[in-house]
């Protein structure tokens, strides 16, 4: 007797799609276990197998948006680039990922104000801030190194290129018909850029 197959990447797979779409349309405060269940097309006992709560599935859904984003940027920051083209694979690259996330925005929105009250959801929101500075400070110290950029504060200037990437997001939330991410990332890169380098 052939053993039976290990599905259970599967269903949670088949879970966090059904949750995200449920998430986003009702929002986490409406949405109830019973929701995925139906969404999903499994018993609640299959459910609960793999998520005990709400929150558990949150957290499942953010690591998993959140790995993906920053797994295949970190693979292309590796190449012999100088820093400035670095951090332009870097903002166009999260630019490309942020036109196919647009959809999500409600969703988004909705776990950044629970983890004001949440500590489990703010760990998780915390993680991915950090993988992002992560990424973005190696690249500035190497411009430090090579000569390419002027001697600023490594860590306040990646909390700015982290910020600048938020807050782009929460006007285009508030002002769609401003925002063009591709034209608007490109402009903020640019002046960024001129501040870093060093003057002739």
């Amino acid at each position: 007797m052939s053993p039976r197959p290990d599905v259970s990447e599967e269903r949670k797979t088949q879970i966090l799609a059904a949750a995200t779409k449920v998430f986003t349309e009702r929002g986490f405060a409406d949405a109830r276990m019973d929701d995925i269940v139906s969404e999903a097309g499994l018993s609640k006992g299959a459910l609960y197998w793999y998520f005990d709560s709400k929150d558990a599935i949150i957290i499942s859904i953010l690591d998993q948006i959140f790995d993906y984003e920053t797994g295949h940027v970190r693979e292309l920051l590796e190449r012999e680039d100088s820093a400035k083209l670095k951090l332009e694979v870097f903002i166009e690259t999260m630019v490309k990922d942020l036109e196919k996330m647009k959809p999500l925005m409600p969703i988004f929105f909705d776990f950044w104000s629970l983890s004001v009250r949440k500590k489990t959801i703010n760990q998780a929101i915390k993680k991915y801030y950090q993988s992002f500075l992560d990424l973005i400070e190696p690249i500035i110290e190497d411009g430090i190194e090579q000569g390419e950029f002027r001697p600023v504060d490594v860590k306040e200037t990646a909390v700015a290129i982290g910020a600048m990437y938020e807050g782009t997001i929460l006007f285009y939330v508030y002002f769609p018909e401003l925002i063009d991410f591709e034209n608007q990332f490109r402009s903020n890169l640019e002046l960024l850029l001129e501040g870093l380098y060093i003057k002739a």
